[in-house]
């Protein structure tokens, strides 16, 4: 009876991690479609929030109006997040001159963010702290998805929302559209 049991629970075991698994491969290759809520963004003015930075300075997002913005919501345990990190560090060197800047909103603690954006080289701002769950519901991420990204034109539009992960050439064509 008990390795009947045993096999019973490993077989539901697997047929609940194939079935996880395929979800967040497929999540990965087609992230959902953003929400009402989400396309409603599109055109809307970017809400205003504020949140630390790394060195503890709170800064505030209107400090980079007039300028093309990347809003990009990751996390150091998020595989997906950590892919992109690599393309957002690349625009902010081609474009930062002409008017971008990235900007990273981590969900995740202080210290394993800090050692990544050391470890990645980071070119660019990364924020956190308890808000930043509900900064990124604000912006439209209704779905608590990471990767989250936003891009936002220099007069403070939303122009582009992504959940899931966003290739680099995706983001660089919607920057080049707004530069």
């Amino acid at each position: 009876m008990n390795k009947k049991l045993v096999i019973a629970g490993s077989v539901a075991i697997f047929v609940v991690g194939a079935i996880a698994g395929n979800y967040a491969i497929k999540l990965q290759r087609q992230p959902p479609a953003p929400s009402s809520a989400t396309q409603s963004l599109i055109g809307a003015p970017l809400p205003q929030f504020s949140l630390r930075a790394l060195d503890g300075v709170v800064e505030n997002s209107n400090q980079w109006q007039g300028k093309v913005r990347v809003i990009n919501f990751w996390a150091t345990w998020c595989p997906p997040c950590k892919r992109e990190i690599p393309a957002l560090i690349e625009l902010q060197d081609s474009y930062g001159r002409q008017g971008l800047q990235v900007i990273g909103i981590a969900l995740d603690n202080s210290i394993a963010v800090s050692e990544y954006v050391k470890e990645s080289g980071m070119n660019y701002p990364s924020l956190l702290g308890d808000e930043a769950i509900e900064v990124s519901e604000r912006l439209g991420n209704d779905m608590g998805i990471l990767p989250y990204t936003l891009i936002v034109d220099q007069a403070g539009n939303i122009t582009y929302v992504r959940y899931g992960e966003v290739d680099r050439d995706t983001l660089k064509n919607e920057i080049q559209k707004l530069l």
